[in-house]
């Protein structure tokens, strides 16, 4: 329901994606180096081998720069596409595929997701209707008394409902921390168009953009029939209403705390604290008898009146304006599209707007998913894929159990109950067990009434569950997503059937590339709930702490060091690595990285030895360029900036060299000596887990 602008959006979006800065290793001391590793060729009869040899680039040293000796190739042959902020192996050449099995599937259909498809790429329909569609929502906007809060907040619960503003704060459906069977709504910051706090109270970012982000706003109210004059005044009250709102905003890695965005107020805690209308908005968005509040960011929440009433009328009509079509820029015409990607252009580096099919398959895949996937599954996720992914999984449980007598900093009763909270994972593999139907969903053909009544439909849907039990069997994502997940709420790994493709996972694969690769991000997940976040949770979902103040003490201890390892990293000049908003994908990428590498073993041990895919590079060394060419990528300096700021994720080649300098499984594979640079000096080696 959290209807944000389309370029914060995008960059939250983003997140999900990998970026590659420029490398950061440490020098080699000339006391301790070896010797050059003598040239060996590499050679391999089966096409898988010889598309793995062509991506490296066997002239560097794998120990000196890994994720170069193992990407070198690819980024050779793979500029950054025109239609790109980010191009990878796996969310890109990966995702590339997907989308055009699901382009095949959308044009066969003739259901609803199919209509939607159609409707979305009639291109000439949009353009002859140019921003009409929204001159209703606009006249109500212009016929609001803004000085009548209750008026305001039933116009902005009534797009909520459906067409969505991003206006003034974020309202959702949740989990309860406390009764993860349950539940509830959560609601909390909102209402800026740009990333992140920083950009509106950094001095070099506002410097930067503020200027850019004025000139996007005039141009895009211009669209709506502003004059030049209005439309530059109007956005320089709407920017300065923003950076009121960013100034109550919590920063990401903040919110990253657990305890830190559970605050159960329910609704008389919120109308005591926050004396806004509150109940005219639940009614209008289609929560009449809303209890069940969760604020996640009380000091957003508690200062909103007073930023509210710093503005004036016509300042709210016109962020109202500027929000109803910013977020709504993809459903009009692609003038109006345009206009939106100029400036996410400029802070993306992407040069030109994705073609209308692959939009038009992102819109329809993301609005009924289950529709889609289910044809998705039939045709890529074939044989025994399930059974195989499954098993390796229940190796790398069993791996994270083996390992854990050898953490010393734990004590007895804290391993014993991680041992527990492993038994209760729930592993969801490739697609769910019970498919969504969109009961009462109607589509058209008329494109922007079909996506807003998806977004009705898909509002109603979600506050209809408050109040309700948890569905279990319910999945967040399409079977289709290139991603993987773990909810600690839950305690539910998710593994979808479109990661579970080539370079991550194939049924065909050596078993050294399908736990290097796919194993890795399995092991990642799973380290997940016992990150800094996911160990606050129990096996149960319920945030309470089960760790001894000895063991937490110790543990952050550990957890400092990487915080220390990556904040060092500088991805672009100026910019560094945030060691604290990425620390917990940090945490589970060292972690699945050593839990991927057991179970590998383990398997050797039961199966007996794999033959060589590669002459000259040995299970073991193939092991880790399947996971390292997993995370091969390039990306425009603007987007690695942006995901500096925004993303919990460090970028993929710190994803790879990082974990491997601190590995003694990898410098044994590639016989890695102290003082080289894929070799960390053994007092400053980070082990967490």
């Amino acid at each position: 329901m959290d209807r944000r602008r389309s370029l914060a959006r995008l960059a939250r979006l983003a997140a999900l994606l990998p970026l590659v800065p420029a490398c950061t290793t440490s020098p080699r001391s000339p006391a301790d180096a070896r010797d050059p590793p003598a040239k060996v060729e590499l050679r391999s009869e089966a096409p898988l081998g010889r598309e793995l040899i062509a991506n490296l680039d066997a002239s560097t040293d794998p120990c000196t720069d890994f994720y170069q000796f193992a990407c070198g190739g690819w980024l050779a042959q793979n500029p950054l596409p025109a239609d790109k902020p980010v191009w990878g192996r796996a969310f890109g050449e990966l995702g590339e595929r997907n989308r055009l099995i699901l382009r095949e599937i959308l044009e066969q259909d003739q259901g609803r997701s199919g209509r939607l498809y159609a409707a979305c790429m009639d291109a000439t329909a949009r353009s002859e209707a140019g921003v009409a569609p929204l001159a209703p929502y606009l006249r109500a906007i212009d016929a609001l008394d803004t000085s009548d809060l209750t008026a305001l907040f039933a116009l902005i619960g009534d797009f909520d409902a459906g067409i969505g503003s991003g206006a003034l704060f974020s309202f959702g459906l949740s989990i309860d921390f406390e009764q993860p069977e349950l539940h509830i709504s959560n609601l909390g910051q909102g209402g800026i168009g740009l990333p992140d706090r920083s950009y509106y109270l950094d001095a070099r970012k506002r410097e930067q953009w503020l200027p850019l982000y004025r000139q996007h706003i005039a141009r895009m109210l211009a669209l709506l029939g502003d004059s030049d004059e209005r439309a530059q005044a109007a956005a320089a009250r709407i920017v300065a209403f923003e950076q009121r709102l960013a100034e109550l905003h919590e920063p990401p890695e903040a919110l990253r705390d657990p305890q830190a965005v559970y605050h159960r107020w329910d609704r008389k805690g919120l109308e005591a604290r926050s004396p806004l209308p509150w109940a005219t908005y639940f009614t209008h968005v289609g929560a009449e008898k809303l209890e069940l509040i969760n604020v996640s960011t009380p000091r957003f929440i508690e200062g909103l009146p007073a930023a509210i009433a710093s503005a004036d009328a016509q300042t709210l009509r016109d962020y109202l304006r500027f929000g109803l079509i910013s977020g709504n820029a993809n459903v009009l015409s692609e003038s109006v599209a345009e206009a939106s990607f100029a400036f996410a252009s400029a802070m993306t580096g992407q040069q030109s707007l994705q073609a209308p099919w692959e939009r038009c398959v992102a819109a329809s895949t993301g609005a009924l998913g289950d529709l889609v996937s289910q044809a998705f599954v039939a045709r890529s996720f074939a044989g025994d894929s399930r059974e195989i992914a499954a098993e390796m999984i229940a190796g790398i449980e069993a791996a994270f159990a083996a390992n854990l007598p050898a953490l010393a900093w734990m004590d007895d009763s804290t391993r014993e109950a991680a041992v527990g909270k492993v038994a209760k994972v729930v592993n969801k593999v490739g697609y769910p067990s019970k498919w969504r139907d969109y009961a009462g969903l109607e589509v058209s053909g008329r494109y922007f009434d079909d996506v807003l009544a998806v977004r009705r439909w898909t509002t109603a849907d979600a506050l209809a569950r408050i109040g309700r039990a948890v569905d279990d069997e319910l999945w967040v994502w399409p079977a289709s997503t290139v991603n993987a997940g773990y909810n600690p709420l839950q305690n539910t790994m998710l593994f979808p059937a479109g990661i579970l493709q080539p370079p991550f996972f194939s049924r065909e694969f050596p078993q050294a590339m399908n736990y290097g690769a796919m194993g890795m991000v399995m092991g990642h997940e799973l380290t997940h709930g016992f990150d800094d976040s996911g160990r606050k949770f129990d096996g149960d979902g319920v945030m309470r702490e089960w760790w001894s103040a000895p063991v937490v003490a110790r543990y952050e201890q550990r957890t400092a060091c990487l915080v220390d390892s990556y904040g060092a990293i500088e991805v672009q000049p100026g910019v560094r690595i945030n060691g604290q908003l990425t620390l917990g994908e940090n945490i589970a990428d060292f972690g699945g990285l050593k839990l991927a590498h057991a179970a590998y073993a383990a398997w050797v041990d039961e199966h007996g030895p794999e033959p060589a895919l590669v002459e000259g590079l040995s299970n073991a060394q193939l092991f880790f360029v399947a996971y390292a060419q997993s995370w091969c990528s390039v990306a425009s300096p603007q987007f690695e900036a942006l995901l500096a700021t925004v993303d919990t994720h460090s970028p993929p080649r710190q994803r790879v060299n990082v974990p491997l300098a601190h590995s003694p499984e990898f410098w044994a594979a590639y016989g890695c000596h102290e003082g080289e640079a894929m070799r960390t000096a053994a007092e400053q080696v980070c082990s967490v887990w």
